[in-house]
């Protein structure tokens, strides 16, 4: 299959997902439900180990894994955060400035001079994210300094563009299947959301009570999730990781214009608007990274 169809699989699995995490997150914690959802998915990693096509890396590539397993789920815990504490419309769209991390990642790191269309590109998302922070009755400074969303998804956007080139080298250069990073990623993941559930003094017998009415959406999320994050993988194998993410950031489009309007979010059209310019200005920057 195509990878550009298998990408594009993978952003609206992980629309569906954020829409569902949404909800989900009205009723758990963003730590319980990271945590609840990493066993789900952990047990439905079981399978991997025994299947034809895995094999055991070595002790290089495991040390790979693990760093890219951490910094992604301190990045997904950072927008379960924010998705628990503000609008769908509002909180995913700035993390499709991803693009921008990564260009200026490499011109501090090897010096990569920014084209003209990276310009244009990073031009166009930081439009796009003003029309999602600005407030009406606040000038930009004081949008942004009121903004419960700002620096959180600043963060998880640092996280997950390292994140995505390690996964990058992981299966395209060291050749790594897909499954066994899924596997090694999931079981770091209900290791890190683990250790917040006992350090927060979490209890199970609360966590049991408070998720029992949500349950059937935690297995549905997880099914998304797996869907998407192994589609993700499949075609960052066969593509460039930064081609792969412009596809599937069309995610953001979904999930605010169906959660915006499921949601009843204020100004989630013109919000729409702004992850438009968002996910158009990340095409022109993809012309270079990839």
């Amino acid at each position: 299959m195509n990878w550009v169809w298998i990408a594009l699989f993978s952003a609206i699995l992980s629309a569906a997902a954020a829409i569902t995490q949404k909800k989900v997150l009205f009723s758990l914690s963003p730590i319980e439900f990271s945590f609840y959802l990493s066993l789900v998915l952990l047990v439905f990693s079981i399978w991997i180990p025994f299947s034809p096509s895995f094999t055991t890396p070595n002790f290089h590539t495991i040390l790979i894994l693990t760093i890219k397993s951490l910094i992604g789920a301190c990045g997904f815990l950072l927008v379960m955060v924010s998705l628990h504490r503000n609008d769908i419309s509002s909180a995913l769209p700035l993390l499709g400035t991803t693009p921008i991390a990564t260009a200026v990642l490499a011109y501090i790191a090897i010096g990569e001079a920014l084209l003209f269309t990276e310009w244009i590109g990073i031009g166009l998302m930081l439009v796009g994210a003003y029309i999602i922070e600005k407030q009406p009755t606040l000038s930009i400074w004081n949008s942004l300094k009121a903004s419960r969303t700002h620096n959180i998804i600043w963060i998880a956007v640092l996280f997950f563009a390292v994140s995505s080139v390690l996964d990058r080298l992981l299966l395209a250069h060291l050749t790594i299947h897909p499954m066994v990073v899924f596997l090694y990623q999931n079981f770091i993941y209900a290791l890190v959301f683990g250790c917040a559930f006992l350090w927060k003094r979490y209890s199970f017998k609360s966590l049991a009570r408070s998720a029992r009415g949500v349950v059937p959406l935690i297995i549905a999320i997880a099914l998304f999730t797996f869907g998407y994050r192994f589609a993700q993988l499949e075609a960052t194998r066969l593509a460039p990781v930064a081609l792969v993410l412009a596809i599937k950031r069309t995610s953001i489009l979904f999930a605010t214009l169906i959660g915006g309007k499921l949601f009843s979010e204020e100004r989630y059209q013109l919000k729409l608007a702004g992850a438009t310019l968002i996910v158009i200005g990340g095409f022109f920057i993809i012309q270079h990274l990839s």
